[in-house]
């Protein structure tokens, strides 16, 4: 079983409208195919994960409109296949855990803005469905979407009645 020194601490967030969709976006640094996913980035030092999850869905996408609305207590974790392990982060984690974070998204879409860094994350974004998103991201990341979209649906859809 793999040591959990080895996983990089990770923050996930899955951001939803008042239609009940999920923001993601197209990664900017894969060249040959399209890959999507939902923000995420490290957790910094001495950081707690719930300021880290604000900062990086800003530095991703611009997006400052939004409320935390539940959690996953535990830390998911999945590994990157050994050829980008060894790429990333200078070979140091075989992958990362990630603490998801639920956030409802009350602003306009012309809060989002891509290019806030001179190497944007992203290239282009969406609303989509998480039966949808389960397709369009890569495999070593798809069983981790599964267990989150499995824990968040239902708030998604309870808030969305609510509204």
């Amino acid at each position: 079983m793999p040591n959990y020194n080895k996983y990089r601490p990770n923050v996930g967030a899955t951001i939803f409208n008042k239609s009940g969709k999920i923001w993601i976006g197209e990664r900017a640094d894969v060249i040959n195919s399209s890959e999507w996913q939902m923000p995420q980035g490290g957790i910094d030092n001495h950081e707690e994960p719930q300021k880290a999850i604000i900062r990086e869905i800003y530095e991703e996408t611009g997006i400052k409109s939004v409320k935390i609305i539940d959690k996953i207590e535990e830390w998911i974790k999945y590994n990157l296949p050994p050829h980008l392990a060894k790429k990333k982060w200078n070979g140091i984690y075989i992958g990362q855990k990630q603490k998801w974070y639920l956030l409802y998204f009350y602003g306009s879409n012309k809060e989002v803005n891509l290019n806030l860094h001179k190497k944007p994350e992203f290239k282009s974004w969406k609303w989509e469905e998480s039966k949808h998103i389960e397709i369009q991201v890569t495999d070593f990341r798809r069983d981790v979407y599964k267990k989150v979209f499995a824990l968040f649906t239902p708030k998604i859809n309870k808030t969305i009645n609510l509204l």
